[in-house]
């Protein structure tokens, strides 16, 4: 019994070793950047069936072949485009998306000038 409760409780922390790198990902690099637009190009394709068939689920049989069928056309030719793109430039280092934080290091009277006639 002992055993088997040191195994059980083994096998519920190792989705934590598993996903503990997810927490701080790595800076992009460029064969990320390649791998990301040969997926893109190669899997593009998979949006003429997967729009189609969430669209029937959402709205019926005439709404996934209409509608969806559309949607599954519209993005492929993003996908595979956007795929095309980073193959094409993915040895051109890309910068990180995020904004820096707008911080001026002062720090806001309070109260606000508008109140402070009428402050507690």
């Amino acid at each position: 019994m002992k055993t088997f409760l040191t195994f059980g409780l083994m096998l519920a922390a190792f989705p934590t070793l598993v996903l503990a790198d997810l927490r701080l990902p790595p800076k992009p690099t460029m064969m990320e950047k390649l791998g990301r637009g040969v997926a893109n190009v190669t899997l593009s394709v998979s949006e003429l069936f997967d729009s189609p068939y969430i669209a029937t689920q959402e709205g019926g049989g005439t709404y996934g072949d209409t509608f969806g069928f559309t949607q599954g056309v519209s993005r492929m030719v993003m996908d595979a485009g956007v795929g095309a793109l980073e193959i094409a430039t993915f040895f051109i280092p890309t910068k990180s998306m995020k904004m820096p934080a707008h911080d001026s290091g002062q720090v806001e009277p309070y109260p606000p000038a508008d109140l402070k006639d009428n402050w507690y």
